[in-house]
């Protein structure tokens, strides 16, 4: 459930990115690097707020012992419900509120975690594509006779887009994993579909496996439609790769023109880099 928080809470926080460097400056150069400390203060916040929400599954979910019907061995499984032994402990105010949770507890998964993310999302990239596109027109009828800038707002709209489509791309990726459990348990709950005890499982082992393919896919999504991000990767990778390799010619004039170019390559990078949007800098 943390997992699922912190993802939906990201993503939300992404969207907000790009609304907000839609819509700050008009003007790609005034825009700069996000600061450290500003991401880690959101991140602080995804945390933070993933964890609260979370706080009612540990008074929820308790250690039983039961027979298995294939086995008939004594098996541990972990069972939800309200009356937890950590649950005593729990003045009548919160115990009330707990048991409120957990008969709304299938709902609020599906809002908080699925619904609210995903819509997020939406309404955030139809707002940002209309603040863009009204900026574009207005930029293309100011700089309709400087061939330069307009250029640049040409190579600043396309990164836009690029981020946009990354951010949305996750959002898709996001869905499509979620979704199976969030249908599933709702048609096993008002169609009164009786499943035996291995279909329960498989099914749980499926939504699992759907939850690890998210986190496996989504760090290959980012390096492949961001290309600033896959670019800065392969550069460390193969920075780190020529700094393990010995070096033969160091003192010949070749190997030294290579190194100057290789330099003016990346601060050329690098200067690129700090004239988007850090839109990135939080993910999960």
């Amino acid at each position: 459930v943390v997992s699922l928080g912190i993802t939906s809470f990201t993503l939300c926080a992404l969207g907000i990115d790009r609304f907000h460097a839609a819509t700050s400056s008009p003007q790609p150069k005034t825009r700069r690097v996000e600061r450290c400390r500003s991401v880690l203060l959101k991140m602080l916040l995804v945390w933070l707020s993933a964890l609260l929400l979370s706080s009612p599954e540990i008074f929820l979910w308790q250690l039983s012992q039961a027979v298995s019907p294939s086995t008939s061995r004594m098996v541990d499984s972990c069972t939800i419900t309200p009356s937890s032994p950590l649950s005593i402990y729990l003045p009548d105010s919160l115990h009330s509120l707990l048991l409120r949770y957990h008969q709304g507890r299938m709902w609020w998964c599906f809002g908080c975690y699925f619904c609210l993310p995903v819509l997020f999302t939406i309404l955030c990239q139809m707002a940002t594509r209309n603040v863009n596109s009204d900026s574009s027109s207005a930029q293309k009828q100011r700089n309709h006779d400087d061939r330069s800038n307009s250029q640049k707002s040409q190579q600043h709209q396309a990164v836009e887009r690029q981020l946009n489509c990354t951010l949305l791309a996750l959002a898709v990726v996001y869905g499509v994993c979620a979704l199976p459990e969030h249908v599933c348990n709702i048609t096993l709950a008002y169609m009164h579909i009786t499943v035996s005890e291995g279909t329960a499982a498989i099914l749980a082992l499926v939504h699992h496996f759907l939850l690890f393919l998210k986190c496996a896919v989504t760090p290959v999504l980012l390096l492949c439609l961001c290309k600033a991000l896959g670019q800065a990767f392969m550069d460390c990778c193969c920075c780190c790769c020529q700094e393990c390799q010995p070096t033969t010619a160091q003192g010949s004039p070749g190997s030294a023109q290579v190194k100057l170019k290789a330099a003016n390559e990346t601060s050329l990078f690098f200067d690129k880099a700090k004239d988007t949007t850090a839109i990135l800098s939080i993910s999960s």
